[in-house]
């Protein structure tokens, strides 16, 4: 067995370590399945769904737009019925008399078709508003990134789509749990040879030195990425089981707590992003807990240190108002490792910080600082476990 494996088997042989990550799983599934009965889990978006064109066509229809407008955004399905197509009605006629929770299924739904038109004329009324405020404001660089990425934004579509339940999955807990195991996994990678005293006889082998560390370095990266892996595709499992999948790309200016956000991505490619955020994060986070537990001499030292460490620029990222300005008050929770691995408040906002004339997007800040820790991380942890050697 290659030297790498042999430290992938170390990590991987410590059974606290499963039993609390199937711990964890089993705690995130029971979240997420408890809400598969919800009334809008089980009809809103997927009953809506066969009319979706439907809802979007009313919504950019000048008759019923000039009538949402005139009654200031508050209108009622029935108000509604004579100006908008007659399809809409006849598909939710099947769920005439069904009850479901206490909920008339009919009315409900009819109600939330209203409320759909309702808010992407009010989305696009705001969002047309903001462009007029932008055009008469002084041509500063961030009203010039504002401008041009309003006026190049996707044609907004109604929310039925699911993306926004999808892209909901690494807002917040995955990227906890997954970094939760990731630091339980790796915190003992050096911290369990120095007591167990094995750290001085391995450091006289022939595989010694730099490729022991490169070995560590690799195992502990390739454990980050099984984690990742495992716990995306339990989250993918159990949405397409509560959600289903989303039927069709959307701009992301048309899930709700984004479209003020001047981004002109669509929903898939962000997802892919965040996919990719992840890994890189753990990856990121793998490089500094290692670099602790080269430090210390106590596994649970190590782990209450990396620990800390990513826990507060989660509760800092997590705290910040979704803005699309980059300061000194969100620099810390915008370069952190946790935004890395979310991804919502940075690239999901559109973020951007103004350097001199410019409007800069903060995800290129992210990228740099958190190659930065991880560059930094690995020569500190080179140096000292090295180091350790001549004291061993």
């Amino acid at each position: 067995m290659s030297l790498v494996g042999v430290e992938f088997k170390k990590i991987i042989s410590k059974r606290y370590v499963w039993v609390l990550t199937l711990l964890l799983a089993l705690f995130y599934a029971y979240l997420i399945l408890n809400i598969a009965d919800n009334f809008s889990v089980v009809y809103s978006k997927r009953a809506l769904q066969p009319v979706f064109q439907e809802i979007m066509d009313a919504a950019y229809d000048p008759q019923v737009q000039a009538y949402v407008i005139k009654n200031e955004f508050n209108v009622t399905f029935d108000e509604l019925q004579p100006l908008i197509s007659p399809r809409i009605a006849q598909t939710l006629e099947q769920y005439q008399g069904k009850i479901y929770k206490g909920y008339d299924v009919e009315k409900q739904l009819k109600d939330e078709a209203a409320l759909r038109i309702e808010s992407l004329v009010e989305r696009n009324v705001t969002l047309n508003k903001m462009i007029q405020e932008l055009k008469n404001e002084p041509d500063t660089p961030l009203n010039r990134y504002l401008l041009q990425q309003y006026t190049h934004m996707p044609k907004m579509e109604p929310n039925l789509t699911r993306w926004d339940d999808w892209i909901d999955i690494n807002n917040s807990m995955l990227p906890l749990l997954i970094a939760f195991v990731v630091i339980l996994g790796t915190a003992g990678v050096y911290t369990g040879e120095y007591t167990s005293k094995m750290h001085g006889i391995l450091l006289t082998t022939k595989n010694g030195r730099s490729e022991l560390f490169w070995s560590k370095l690799l195992a502990s990266c390739l454990f980050a990425a099984i984690v990742v892996i495992i716990f995306q595709a339990l989250a993918a499992l159990l949405y397409m089981h509560v959600y289903g999948l989303p039927f069709k790309n959307t701009p992301i200016n048309s899930l709700t707590s984004f479209y003020k956000m001047p981004n002109t991505m669509w929903a898939l490619q962000f997802y892919f992003c965040q996919l990719a955020g992840s890994l890189l994060g753990a990856i990121v986070l793998t490089a500094v807990t290692l670099c602790i537990s080269s430090f210390c001499r106590s596994n649970l030292v190590s782990f209450f240190i990396s620990g800390i460490y990513f826990a507060i620029g989660a509760l800092y990222s997590l705290n910040v108002e979704g803005q699309y300005i980059s300061s000194m008050k969100t620099i810390f929770a915008d370069v952190s490792t946790f935004s890395l691995m979310s991804l919502t408040n940075v690239l999901g906002n559109g973020k951007v910080f103004i350097v001199g004339n410019s409007a800069i997007p903060t995800i290129r800040f992210t990228l740099i600082t958190q190659a930065v820790i991880f560059a930094v991380a690995i020569l500190l942890t080179y140096v000292f476990y090295n180091r350790k050697e001549i004291i061993a």
